[in-house]
C-alpha cells in the first residue's frame, strides 16, 4: 500500500473511531443526566403522594372501605398532574385504583417496606413510563403504592440528540476528509518526487537532483540523496575517466610499439632483399639500432611502471646531497653531448627513500629538462624546518598552462615529434609521479612557455641525531 493511502486511511480512522466515541458518550450522558434528573423528581414527588395518603389515612374516622381507599387514590392521582399515573392496593386484595399505563401488579411483591424502587417499562406502543413504588403499613395493612410518569419525551430528545450529532459527524468527517487528502498529498508529494528522481537516475540521467524545500525529514532525506548522487556522479566520472586514460595508455602502447617495429621490419627487409652499397647499409643498420634502443627503453620504463604497483618498498637512511650528487654524474655525459652545463646546490641532509627508485626519479626529472631545449639546469637542495626541498629548474621552451594537467599521463607527450626523435614515450614523468607518492611526496610545476620550467618536491627530514 502506498504511503499517501496509509496516511490517509489510518488518520480518517482515527478521526471516525473518535467522533464515535464522542458522539456515543455524549448522546449516553445527556440521556443518563436527564433519566437520572426525572428519577429524582419522581421519587421526591412518589413521597410525597406516598405522605399525604398516610395522612388522610391516620385522618379517616371509622373503617375505610373500598369507595374510601379509591376516592384517596384518584385524590392523590390528580396531585400527580399530566401523563402521569397512580396504583394503590392492599397486598395480596383488591386493587383501590389504577390510572397506570403499564399495570404494575406483576411486580408487587419487588419492594420491602420502607424502601424505593424505580424502573422504565416500555408499553406497547413504544411509550417508555418511570414507576416509583413503594410498600408501607398502616393500621394493620400492607398497602403498594406506585407513581408512573412518561419520560418518552427524554427518550426523544436523545433521539434528536444522537440525529445532530450524527450530522455533525458526518460534516466534520467529510470536510475531515478533504482537508486530510490534501493534507496527505503535501505531505507524500516530496517522497512521490523524489522516487520519480531516484528513476530518473537508475535510468542513467546521472545528473538529476531532488528538490530539498522543506526543513523536515523529508527535506533531510532529499538532501541526502543528492549527496549520494554527487558522490556516484563524481565515481562515474572518475570511473569513466580512468577507462578513458585506459584505452589511450592502450591506443598509445601500441601505437608507440608498431612504428620501431615498422620502421625495424621494413629497414630489415630491404637489407635483405637487396644488395646495398656499405655506406647505405651503414645507414640503415643505424636506424634499425635507433629504433631498437627506443623499443629497449620502452620495455624498461613499462617494466619499471607496472613495478612500482607495489607498495612494500624498505625506505632507508641516506644522505640526500650524495643522492643528488649521484644523479648527477649519472646524467652528465648525456648533458656533455648536449653542450649544457649542469648546475648543483644541495645542502646535506639526512632523509629516508628507496635509493634506486630514488635515483631514476632524479633521472626522469633531469632528462626531461635535457629535451627542453635549455643550456642550463639548477639542482638545488635545501633544509626548511623539517623538511628537504628539491628544485630542478631549466631554461628551456616550457610547457602550456593547459598541458600541464596532462603531463604525467603515462604515454603523453607536448610535443610528440621531438619525444620520438629523442626515444621518448611519455612514460618519464608518469613512472616519476608514482616513485614520488612512494616517498610520501607529490611533484609541483611550475612553467613558463619561452622562460622554463621549474619542478620541485619535499622530503621529511629525519632528525639531526640520525645520523649518528
Amino acid at each position: 500500500m502506498r504511503f499517501f493511502y496509509k496516511i490517509f486511511l489510518s488518520t480518517i480512522l482515527i478521526l471516525t473511531v473518535s467522533l464515535s466515541t464522542i458522539e456515543y458518550l455524549t448522546v449516553s450522558y445527556s440521556l443518563e443526566h436527564s433519566v437520572q434528573r426525572e428519577q429524582n423528581s419522581a421519587l421526591s414527588q412518589h413521597q410525597t403522594v406516598k405522605y399525604s395518603i398516610q395522612t388522610v389515612l391516620l385522618n379517616v374516622e371509622g373503617d375505610l372501605d373500598q369507595e374510601n381507599l379509591e376516592n384517596i387514590g384518584k385524590t392523590a392521582a390528580a396531585t400527580l398532574g399530566a401523563d402521569s399515573g397512580l396504583y394503590f392496593s392492599q397486598k395480596g386484595q383488591t386493587c383501590y385504583y389504577n390510572s397506570c399505563e403499564i399495570d404494575p401488579k406483576d411486580d408487587e411483591n419487588e419492594v420491602d417496606k420502607g424502601q424505593l424502587g424505580s424502573q422504565i417499562s416500555e408499553s406497547l406502543d413504544g411509550s417508555r413510563y418511570l414507576q416509583v413504588r413503594s410498600r408501607f403499613a398502616q393500621d394493620g395493612r400492607d398497602y403498594l403504592l406506585v407513581t408512573e410518569k412518561n419520560v418518552t419525551g427524554l427518550f426523544s430528545e436523545a433521539d434528536d440528540l444522537r440525529k445532530q450529532c450524527e450530522l455533525f459527524y458526518w460534516c466534520i468527517l467529510g470536510a475531515a476528509s478533504l482537508l486530510l487528502l490534501l493534507l496527505s498529498w503535501t505531505m507524500t508529494r516530496p517522497l512521490a518526487a523524489l522516487r520519480n528522481t531516484t528513476w530518473r537516475f537508475t535510468s542513467g540521467d546521472y545528473g538529476v537532483r531532488a528538490k530539498a524545500s522543506s526543513h523536515d525529514e523529508v527535506g533531510d532525506l532529499a538532501r541526502a540523496f543528492n549527496r549520494m548522487a554527487r558522490t556516484i556522479e563524481n565515481k562515474i566520472d572518475e570511473l569513466e575517466e580512468a577507462a578513458r586514460r585506459q584505452e589511450d595508455f592502450t591506443a598509445n602502447f601500441a601505437h608507440e610499439l608498431k612504428t620501431p617495429m615498422t620502421s625495424i621490419i621494413g629497414y630489415a627487409d630491404t637489407l635483405y632483399q637487396k644488395t646495398l652499397p656499405p655506406e647505405e647499409v651503414h645507414q640503415l643498420a643505424g636506424v634499425i639500432m635507433n629504433e631498437g634502443m627506443r623499443l629497449e627503453a620502452l620495455s624498461f620504463k613499462l617494466l619499471e611502471l607496472i613495478t612500482l604497483g607495489r607498495s612494500d618498498f624498505q625506505l632507508e637512511q641516506a644522505r640526500i646531497d650524495e643522492v643528488i650528487e649521484d644523479a648527477l654524474e649519472t646524467a652528465r655525459p648525456a648533458a656533455s653531448q648536449r653542450g649544457i652545463i649542469l648546475d648543483c646546490q644541495a645542502e646535506t641532509a639526512w632523509v629516508r627513500l628507496e635509493y634506486d627508485l630514488f635515483k631514476t626519479l632524479l633521472l626522469n626529472l633531469i632528462d626531461n629538462a635535457l629535451k627542453s631545449g635549455t643550456d642550463r639546469i639548477e639542482v638545488t637542495g635545501q633544509v626548511t624546518a623539517d623538511h628537504y626541498e628539491i628544485r630542478i629548474t631549466d631554461r628551456g621552451r616550457g610547457i602550456p598552462r593547459e598541458e600541464l594537467a596532462r603531463i604525467t599521463e603515462a604515454f603523453y607527450m607536448v610535443d610528440k615529434s621531438r619525444s620520438r626523435k629523442e626515444h621518448g614515450a611519455g612514460l618519464g614523468l608518469a613512472l616519476a609521479v608514482r616513485i614520488a607518492g612512494l616517498h610520501h611526496t607529490e611533484l609541483s610545476y611550475d612553467s613558463t612557455p619561452g622562460v622554463g620550467t621549474c619542478v620541485s618536491f619535499s622530503l621529511r627530514r629525519e632528525a639531526d641525531d640520525a645520523k649518528d
